[in-house]
């Protein structure tokens, strides 16, 4: 087995053995935090067929980009039951946290390939490439989203209703502008960045480029989730 087959192998096995276990500490979580049993039984079929796809395409060097939706199908439908048990039914929270999901998966996987191609320097760049392109709408679409509610929303803060562009001025909304900056604009301008240094066939800077949109992304979900799930502002 040659060295490139080897680091394909490799990198296959990490992205699904990545996914079976976020999905199951996530699931372990929330049962922990007590939800319905109806939703514990639909989480537990869901964890099952995400193992087995993992099982089944674990010695497979190509995946079906089918039965791969259908599990991810699957766990939206069980986030959202849970999000409904231990939150409220709502559709901006989870229509919001479905988009910071992708953003977050987005940027994991682009980081992913960044280190694929960092041990093969001559591979074709352009599945990278296409990869921060679809971050990039999806951040987009983000702040197509954001920047209006911040001019239209109303909190409710201790009974009194302010503004979202008053709210952030004060001290409870201080941590708002840190989302903004974090989870939107900064990982934003970084993709731009790291399309020119994929164009210019500069990997190390690319991968290092995708480090900081990871965890800027990190950073700009925590706060994001903090102030819907604290103020029910759906950014």
């Amino acid at each position: 087995m040659g060295v490139s087959e080897k680091t394909d192998r490799g990198l296959h096995r990490f992205i699904l053995g990545l996914s079976s276990l976020t999905g199951t500490v996530g699931v372990v979580f929330s049962w922990l935090m007590g939800i319905d049993r109806h939703v514990q039984l639909l989480a537990i079929v869901w964890i099952i067929t995400l193992l087995a796809v993992t099982w089944f395409f674990w010695h497979r060097h190509r995946v079906q980009a089918w039965v791969l939706t259908i599990s991810s199908l699957l766990g939206v439908i069980v986030y959202a039951q849970i999000a409904n048990v231990l939150v409220a039914p709502n559709f901006l929270l989870f229509a919001t946290s479905v988009l910071g999901g992708l953003v977050l998966c987005g940027s994991i996987f682009s980081m992913i390939l960044g280190h694929r191609y960092l041990s093969q320097p001559n591979f074709s760049l352009t599945i990278l490439k296409r990869s921060v392109k679809w971050l990039i709408v999806l951040l987009t679409f983000r702040t197509i989203w954001d920047i209006p509610n911040i001019f239209i929303a109303e909190i409710d803060v201790d009974g009194y209703i302010l503004p979202a562009v008053d709210f952030i001025q004060s001290s409870d909304g201080f941590f708002l502008f840190i989302a903004l900056f974090f989870g939107t604009a900064l990982p934003l301008v970084l993709c731009l960045l790291t399309l020119r240094t994929v164009t210019i066939h500069s990997v190390q800077s690319t991968t290092g480029l995708l480090y900081m949109v990871v965890i800027s992304v990190f950073i700009g979900n925590f706060f994001y989730n903090y102030y819907a799930l604290q103020f029910n502002l759906f950014l």
